[in-house]
Order: structure tokens, then sequence, then C-alpha cells
């Protein structure tokens, strides 16, 4: 309902001061504004309604990359998680290759040191021999 001033408001005088004019009927101004407006208000709401759309599609979008995303971090994981188990794998492996290598060097090095004291032995155990028997016939008592 139109109140009081907006009433009154038609009827004033439109016009510069003067003599007076025929009289005409008085112009609504809030249908001039809506026939005025309803155009531009009806973009605006076409507008409004491509701007709803898009943002609804950018939201999947954003969803589905996110979604893509993790999948494809779940997958890196997991590989990464494999090629860690393989890694480990043959880092054992070398670990049991080099020990194996430094077993069989230390095998060999101690076969060249029992030929080394074996020969020393030979060597030398005429000599304690006869030492050992010199001692015993110095004691004095014989060989029964």
């Amino acid at each position: 309902m139109a109140s009081l001033g907006e009433i009154l408001r038609r009827f004033r005088i439109h016009g510069v001061p003067g003599a007076p004019v025929a009289a005409g009927v008085p112009v609504d101004r809030g249908a001039q504004f809506e026939a005025e407006l309803t155009p531009v208000f009806s973009a605006l709401e076409e507008a409004q309604h491509d701007a709803e759309d898009l943002v609804g599609a950018a939201t999947r979008e954003a969803a589905r990359l996110r979604a893509d995303a993790a999948e494809r971090g779940h997958r890196l994981v997991a590989d990464a998680r494999g090629d860690a188990a393989s890694a480990r794998s043959e880092g054992a492996q070398s670990v049991l290759t080099q020990a194996e290598r430094e077993c069989i060097a230390l095998l060999a090095a101690a076969a060249t040191e029992v030929d080394r004291i074996s020969r020393v032995a030979a060597e030398r155990t005429p000599a304690v021999v006869d030492h050992v028997v010199r001692w015993v016939f110095t004691l004095g008592d014989p060989l029964p």
C-alpha cells in the first residue's frame, strides 16, 4: 500500500513555476522504474543462474580433481612401499654378498696363516726335537 507521501507526490506540480498548464494524469514513478529495470533484473537473473551453474560445475570439477589427486597419492604411496621393500631386499643382498666376500677373504687369509705356521713348525720341529732330546739326555737318566 502506498504511503500518504507517495500519494501526495503524484499530485504535485510538474514543471517550472509559471502559468498553469493543462491538468494531466499523475506519473506513476514506481511503474516507470519497474518498466525500466525489469529487463536489467532479468538479465541479472540469467547471469545469477549462469554464475550458480559455473560455481556448481567448478565445485564438481574440484571434487573430481581432489579425488583423482587422492587416488594418485595412494598409488604413489603403494608404489613407494613396494619400491622400499625391493630396495631393502637389494640392500640386504648387497650386504650378504659383501659379507660372503669378506668371509672368503678371511678364510683365505686363515689358510695362508695355517700354511705359514705349518711351514714354520715343520722347519723348527727337528731343531726343537734335537734340543729336547739333548736336554733329556743331560738330565742323566738313561732311556729305558
